[in-house]
């Protein structure tokens, strides 16, 4: 039987957290060549799709993303990421079948109330999956565009994430990193309803 199309992923102008993850919890990136291909992908989507992106954390067999969309529904976005993606991975690693575990997991979160707390939650992935002891020491994540004072980046819209901290840009990026700093050796996901354990 056909599964029902998720309404809730259509809607332009929305902030999304998305997760995609490995079939079987395999490995989606096996070596630095994968994690490059997957970002030069992401922003040639971005280039041609175009949309905000806030926060991502690129784990060994999953990644997180922080998106605000515009014209262009999540779900049009993430496919093209994911297909070039699996089709890629398969022709570099001579593998075949489903790259990824179903389709992408994503959840509308509101800008006043989790946005901030949804993007550290990511930032802090890698310390959690035991990838990395700070988050400033993960290169395949975003936190060290925010972490450096400055930091050429074309991928994050940095700007646009610290000015809805409420202050001028450097008050809002040294908080941020402060709200990073404190949730530590926090697990508890953020609170809004997610139809999968995240990690």
């Amino acid at each position: 039987m056909p599964r029902k199309p998720r309404q809730y992923i259509i809607a332009p102008g929305s902030f999304y957290h998305v997760v995609a993850r490995g079939n079987n919890e395999r490995r989606i990136f096996r070596s630095s060549r994968d994690y490059r291909k997957f970002l030069r992908i992401l922003e040639d989507t971005k280039k041609k799709f175009p949309f905000y992106l806030y926060s991502y954390n690129l784990i060994p067999n999953h990644y997180h993303f922080e998106i605000e969309t515009q014209d262009i529904s999540i779900s049009k976005i993430m496919h093209r990421i994911n297909f070039l993606y699996a089709g890629y991975f398969h022709c570099r690693h001579k593998t075949s079948g489903h790259l990824f575990q179903g389709r992408f997991f994503s959840n509308l979160i509101s800008k006043e109330s989790y946005f901030w707390e949804v993007a550290r939650y990511i930032d802090l992935n890698a310390v959690r999956a035991g990838v990395a002891k700070r988050p400033e020491d993960y290169k395949w994540g975003s936190y060290l565009v925010y972490f450096q004072e400055n930091h050429n980046e074309n991928l994050i819209d940095r700007d646009r994430f610290l000015e809805y901290g409420g202050e001028d840009l450097e008050k809002s990026r040294l908080t941020y990193l402060k709200f990073v700093e404190e949730g530590m050796g926090k697990e508890r996901a953020p609170k809004f309803p997610f139809n999968e354990k995240m990690i």
